[in-house]
């Protein structure tokens, strides 16, 4: 729940030489970094608690496609005004096919008018 939502942010902040030293004795080190910030930013997604926003919208600047799109999924379920300015600079910028619909898809959940965010 929300109590695990720091520790679930921290783990975004991961690079590739962190997460090998951290992980590299465990089973977390199959799913690679990637599939492991992605998991991580279905489950903030899930707690749907808008405190997440910062960390997910630093993430939609994760060299990886996997973890951008999926940061961008999440942001779509938080929705509110940070959200929705964050999605649009990273569609503006983004260049992979994939996370740009993800982007799109969700501007489209925080509406046209994104309520006022908690953050």
């Amino acid at each position: 729940g929300i109590e695990a939502r720091p520790r679930l942010e921290e783990l975004l902040t991961l690079d590739d030489a962190r997460f090998r030293r951290r992980f590299r004795e465990s089973a977390l080190w199959r799913t690679r970094r990637a599939g492991l910030l992605r998991n991580v930013c279905i489950a903030l997604g899930n707690v749907a608690d808008r405190g997440s926003v910062p960390a997910l919208a630093s993430a939609l600047n994760d060299p990886e496609p996997l973890v951008r799109g999926h940061a961008a999924w999440a942001l779509g379920r938080l929705g509110g005004t940070t959200a929705h300015a964050a999605l649009e600079e990273a569609l503006s910028r983004e260049a992979d096919a994939w996370v740009r619909d993800e982007c799109g898809l969700a501007l489209k959940a925080c509406g046209p008018h994104a309520v006022p965010s908690a953050v």
